[in-house]
C-alpha cells in the first residue's frame, strides 16, 4: 500500500514538472517578433481605429477632428452616383484582371514544373521584371497606347488598322488597363505555384501516367487540387489588390474618360487630397475593409465546405 502511495505521489510530480515544462514562455522568440508587432500594430491596427474615428466626423485638419456628425459621412457616399459609378468600375476590372491576369502566373508555373535543363535560370528570369518599378512600367505603356505616336497605333497603322484612342475610348480603358497585369503578371507568385507543384510526391505522377491519364487530367484532377490552398491565398491577395488598385489607373487614365475608369481607391484619393474632405476619404476606406473583410470570409468558408 505504501509503495502504491508512493508511485501515485511520484506521477503527481512529474505531472506538475511536465505542466510547468509546457507553460513555459518563450521569452527568445517574442522578444525578436516584438519589434515587427509593434509596427504592424502602429502602421495596420492604429490607423484602421483612426479612419474609424475620423469618419465619424466632419473632418477639420486646421481644428482636428471637427464637428461630430456620426454616420453622415457613410449617408452622404451612398447615395452619391458617383460612388456606385465607382463601386461598379471596381468590380469590372476585378472580373476583367480574374479573366486576364490571376491564371497566368498558375499556366506559368505549370510549363516551368516540366523544364528540366536550366530551370534555375528560368526562375530568375521570372523575377527580373520585378526590378521595374510599378509606376514606370505604367508609364512606358501609356506612351505605348499614345494615339498620336504610340508603338501600337504605329504597328496597327502597318497592316492598316487604327488609330485607336486606347484610354480614351470608354469601350477600350478597362481592358487597356487591365491588359499590361496580362504581360507583367509573375514574379513572386509564379515560384509559390511552382514550389507547390512540386511538393507533390512524383510516385503520385507515375501512378496516374501509369494509369493513362494524359496532361489536362493529370492538371485537373492530381495537379490542382493539391494546391488548391495556395491558389485560395493567393486568390484573397489578388482580390484585395485589384479592389484596391490605385496607382495604374492614376498614371494612365486618373479615372477618365467621363469617369469610365474611376474605381473606389481613386475616389478616396481625390475626396481626401484634391476636396480635403478627409472625414467622407475615411468612411470610404472603412467600407472597403469591410467589403474585402466579407468578401475574404466568403471565401474560406467556401473553401472549409470543400474540405
Amino acid at each position: 500500500m505504501e509503495k502504491q502511495l508512493e508511485l501515485q505521489l511520484e506521477m503527481n510530480r512529474n505531472t506538475k514538472a511536465s505542466s510547468r515544462t509546457r507553460i513555459k514562455i518563450p521569452w527568445t522568440a517574442i522578444f525578436f517578433l516584438l519589434p515587427s508587432i509593434v509596427v504592424f500594430f502602429v502602421f495596420k491596427y492604429y490607423l484602421i481605429f483612426d479612419a474609424i474615428y475620423i469618419s465619424l466626423f466632419n473632418y477639420d485638419i486646421v481644428n482636428p477632428p471637427g464637428k461630430f456628425i456620426g454616420f453622415g459621412n457613410y449617408h452622404e457616399f451612398l447615395v452619391s452616383h458617383t460612388f456606385w459609378v465607382a463601386m461598379k468600375n471596381t468590380f469590372i476590372f476585378f472580373v476583367l484582371s480574374l479573366a486576364m491576369v490571376f491564371w497566368v502566373p498558375i499556366v506559368q508555373a505549370l510549363f516551368l514544373s516540366n523544364i528540366k535543363r536550366y530551370n534555375g535560370f528560368y526562375r530568375f528570369l521570372y523575377q527580373i521584371p520585378n526590378i521595374l518599378p510599378l509606376v514606370a512600367g505604367t508609364l512606358l505603356w501609356k506612351w505605348m497606347y499614345n494615339p498620336d505616336h504610340g508603338l501600337f497605333n504605329y504597328l496597327l497603322a502597318k497592316i492598316g488598322l487604327g488609330p485607336y484612342g486606347w484610354l480614351n475610348d470608354l469601350h477600350m480603358t478597362k481592358i487597356a488597363i487591365v491588359l499590361p497585369g496580362f504581360f507583367a503578371s509573375g514574379g513572386i507568385s509564379v515560384l509559390l505555384y511552382y514550389a507547390a507543384i512540386k511538393s507533390i510526391s512524383s510516385e503520385i505522377f507515375e501512378a496516374a501516367k501509369i494509369d493513362g491519364c494524359g496532361p489536362w487530367r493529370r492538371m485537373t484532377m492530381l495537379i490542382l487540387p493539391n494546391i488548391k490552398f495556395i491558389i485560395l491565398i493567393q486568390f484573397v491577395g489578388f482580390m484585395s489588390g485589384v479592389l484596391l488598385s490605385f496607382d495604374n489607373i492614376f498614371v494612365l487614365t486618373q479615372g477618365g474618360p467621363a469617369d469610365a475608369s474611376l474605381v473606389v481607391a481613386l475616389m478616396i484619393q481625390k475626396t481626401a487630397f484634391v476636396q480635403s474632405r478627409f472625414g467622407i476619404s475615411a468612411a470610404l476606406s472603412f467600407f472597403m475593409f469591410i467589403v474585402i473583410a466579407v468578401l475574404t470570409l466568403i471565401q474560406f468558408r467556401f473553401q472549409r465546405e470543400d474540405d
